[in-house]
């Protein structure tokens, strides 16, 4: 069997497919792509059996067939090509690589045991790519990776007519959205690694789809998300998600409004102090000042004053991983940025106007002398 096909469409594939070829996989087939060819269409496909993608492009073949092929060494091999016709030969339980000046050779394995990708009969839904980037975006980074604890290193969605909303917690810190006006019926809960979202949101934009479908299989526990020719398959999260709504603070005792980059900078600054204390850093309000305070017993001690803070409500103090607040800030750059807080020991509510619907929880530590 002979396959013809381009070499600019053919890395471009197999860029879609990076995250699905496990460098430590269960089986050792799965460190291979699928690739299958029938009439003008080549299938390129690789699974770590969590985490699937199958692309479809154009390509030229003297017959129809399967090869399985090592993914890495393929995919290092297709990228030092220079664009143009590249063709792959196989030929009893071998392919060859090859163009006009470069051969090579890889052993394949067969086909019969590459693992079957699941069979998804539900109905689809559109999304917008828009949507998909603002949950990647706003909730993906307050997610676990630590695989432990499987739960927490999803993002839960919930729909109903009328709205979206998506939420993800490590256990330290919490993030909300609610996306209104956004429909997402087949969302009623699903919980999706949050890793496997952001993958398929870089497909998105590798694409540059401005709308994708997905189908829910509640029967197989796989979200398919269809992006022009190209499908991601995912596998939810099974358990019982936190019961987040009893995280997030209601009640509050003061109210601070930041210039986000002067809390930025001293953010910065105050970490080189932190860093032999857990990144820990002390915000105290007081006379309509704040002032964020580490101390390094091997370094010395750090104070700031942020010149610009609005105060409302009582004189109080808190203290927080310094790089939880910074991967907020990071995500949310807007001008200012309002925290809310009860006590010392409560979680405390940042949030912006200018990103609306969405919430930022950060659980605090205790503070000494």
């Amino acid at each position: 069997m002979k396959i013809s096909l381009l070499q600019e469409n053919f890395n471009q594939a197999l860029t879609y497919l990076q995250k699905a070829i496990p460098s430590k996989p269960q089986l050792p087939i799965l460190s291979s792509v699928l690739i299958t060819v029938q009439d003008l269409e080549c299938t390129i496909a690789a699974t770590d059996l969590y985490f699937g993608v199958k692309t479809t492009l154009q390509a030229d073949s003297t017959e129809s067939g399967t090869i399985v092929v090592p993914g890495k060494e393929l995919r290092e091999i297709i990228s030092s090509l220079p664009a143009g016709p590249v063709s792959l030969i196989y030929k009893d339980g071998t392919v060859t690589v090859k163009n006009e000046t470069t051969t090579a050779t890889l052993q394949c394995h067969s086909s019969d045991d590459y693992p079957p990708f699941p069979q998804i009969e539900v109905d689809s839904e559109e999304v917008s790519a828009e949507t998909l980037e603002k949950i990647d975006t706003f909730v993906s980074f307050s997610a676990s990776t630590d695989q432990a604890r499987p739960v927490l290193t999803s993002i839960l969605l919930q729909a109903n007519e009328k709205r979206v909303t998506a939420v993800s917690t490590d256990g330290f810190r919490l993030s909300k959205l609610d996306l209104e006006n956004t429909s997402l019926s087949q969302a009623d809960t699903v919980l999706i690694p949050a890793q496997s979202l952001s993958e398929v949101y870089r497909i998105i934009k590798q694409v540059g789809a401005k709308t994708i479908k997905w189908a829910v299989s509640s029967e197989l526990k796989q979200v398919l998300f269809t992006i022009d020719d190209t499908e991601v398959y995912v596998r939810m999260i099974e358990g019982e998600f936190p019961p987040y709504e009893k995280i997030i603070p209601t009640t509050f005792e003061t109210e601070v409004v930041f210039n986000t980059q002067e809390l930025v900078d001293n953010l910065k600054r105050s970490l080189i102090f932190a860093r032999d204390a857990s990144n820990i850093v002390r915000f105290t309000f007081k006379d309509q000042k704040v002032i964020l305070s580490a101390t390094s017993p091997s370094i010395g001690k750090f104070e700031g004053e942020l010149p610009v803070a609005t105060i409302i409500g009582k004189e109080n103090e808190i203290a927080f991983n310094a790089r939880y607040v910074l991967d907020y800030l990071s995500v949310v750059l807007s001008d200012e940025v309002t925290l809310k807080m009860l006590e010392s020991l409560k979680p405390a509510l940042f949030s912006s106007s200018e990103v609306p619907g969405h919430q930022y929880v950060v659980m605090p530590f205790k503070i000494h002398g």
